[in-house]
């Protein structure tokens, strides 16, 4: 799901630790929060930023890649999780606007 921000005065990497997130290290630059103390789930972030703002496409991986070589994985796009998550972040972005 798709979360739409306007324009944030910090970096991105600051404002998605601020949300609890650190930096996830792959291909592209993305963020990722535990939920467990498990490696999995965990939830994904790719942020953007545009010239209207930031936006945060964020999903909930529910496990590792397992299709032999192909960067494929068990990602949920919506669902209660993801749909908390993204809530959780609108009130905080509420106390740094």
């Amino acid at each position: 799901m798709k979360l739409s921000l306007g324009k944030i005065q910090m970096s991105t990497t600051l404002l998605m630790r601020r949300f609890g997130y650190g930096l996830h290290q792959g291909r592209e630059i993305s963020y990722e929060r535990r939920i467990s103390h498990q490696p999995f789930p965990r939830l994904h972030a790719y942020v953007e930023e545009t010239k209207k703002g930031v936006s945060i496409n964020l999903h909930l991986d529910q496990k590792a890649p397992t299709y032999g070589g192909v960067k494929m994985h068990a990602g949920e796009y919506d669902g209660a999780v993801v749909e908390r998550e993204l809530a959780r972040i609108k009130k905080l972005v509420a106390l740094y606007e």
